[in-house]
C-alpha cells in the first residue's frame, strides 16, 4: 500500500524550498542593483553626449532646469531656465532634459543633476578655446585630493538613496547626512567622485554616480566641427 507525505515532510519539503529561493533572492537583487548603476552611467553618458552636440551647435552649454520657482522660466519642467542677460538663473538644477531631447530621470526614478560654469553657459557672451572651468572634482568633502579640475560641467545621479535629490514629481528628497555626499547638494564648485560605501562605513554612506564634461574632450569636438576656434 503506497504511503502519501505526511504534514511534516511536506513542511520540510517547503522550508527546504525556502531556504534555497532565499539564497537565490540576494544575488539577484544585487543584479537588478548592478543593473541600475550601469543603466544609469549609461544614461548620464548620453547627457554628456547631448551636452557636447548641445554646444556645437548653440557654441554655449545649456544652463541648468532650475529647481525652485525663482526668476525666469518655470521650475522642473525640463527646460534651460536662462535670463535675457545670457546667462543661467542658476548654475545648479537638473539636466534641461527636454531641450536637450534625453531622459532626465536616474534608474530610480530621480532627476539627473547638472552643474555648468559661468563661462561656457552664458549664451551671448559664448566660450572660447581661452575660457576656464570653475567645477572641480574630488575624492573627499575636505578636497584634499583632486580627481580633476578646471571642468566645464559636472552631472550626477544622487544613487539608489536618492538623498538630495529632485524626484520625478518635482519635488526635494531629504538631505544626505555622511559629508561626502552632502559636498554634492550643498552649492559649491566642488563635488565628490569615489567608490561607494555602506551607512555603516567609517566614511558615511555613499552612493552617488558622478561624472563630468572634460574641457579637452569639449574643447577637441567644438574644433572638430569648426565651430572653434
Amino acid at each position: 500500500m503506497k504511503k502519501g507525505f505526511t504534514l511534516v515532510e511536506i513542511a520540510v519539503v517547503l522550508a527546504i524550498i525556502a531556504l534555497l529561493v532565499g539564497g537565490m533572492l540576494i544575488p539577484i537583487s544585487a543584479q537588478i542593483e548592478e543593473q541600475k548603476i550601469m543603466d544609469t552611467q549609461d544614461s548620464i553618458d548620453l547627457v554628456k553626449e547631448a551636452l557636447i552636440g548641445y554646444a556645437v551647435v548653440n557654441k554655449h552649454l545649456p544652463c541648468p532646469d532650475k529647481t525652485v520657482p525663482t526668476g525666469a522660466g518655470t521650475a522642473n519642467d525640463g527646460l534651460e531656465d536662462a535670463a535675457a542677460s545670457g546667462s543661467c538663473v542658476s548654475q545648479e538644477g537638473n539636466i534641461p532634459w527636454v531641450t536637450l531631447g534625453v531622459s532626465g530621470l536616474d534608474a530610480w526614478g530621480n532627476r539627473i543633476h547638472y552643474s555648468v560654469t559661468p563661462a561656457f553657459s552664458n549664451s551671448l557672451a559664448k566660450f572660447t578655446l581661452h575660457s576656464t572651468g570653475t567645477l572641480r572634482i574630488c575624492q573627499t568633502s575636505t578636497c584634499a585630493n583632486v580627481v580633476a579640475n578646471e571642468i566645464p560641467a559636472v552631472v550626477l545621479s544622487y544613487g539608489k538613496n536618492g538623498f538630495g535629490a529632485i524626484n520625478s514629481a518635482g519635488h526635494a528628497n531629504v538631505l544626505p547626512t555622511s559629508a561626502d555626499e552632502l559636498a554634492n547638494t550643498d552649492g559649491n564648485l566642488d563635488f565628490v567622485s569615489r567608490t561607494g560605501t555602506p551607512s555603516a562605513a567609517a566614511s558615511g554612506q555613499f552612493d552617488d554616480i558622478v561624472d563630468w564634461v572634460s574641457p579637452y574632450v569639449l574643447f577637441d569636438r567644438m574644433v572638430s566641427a569648426g565651430v572653434l576656434p
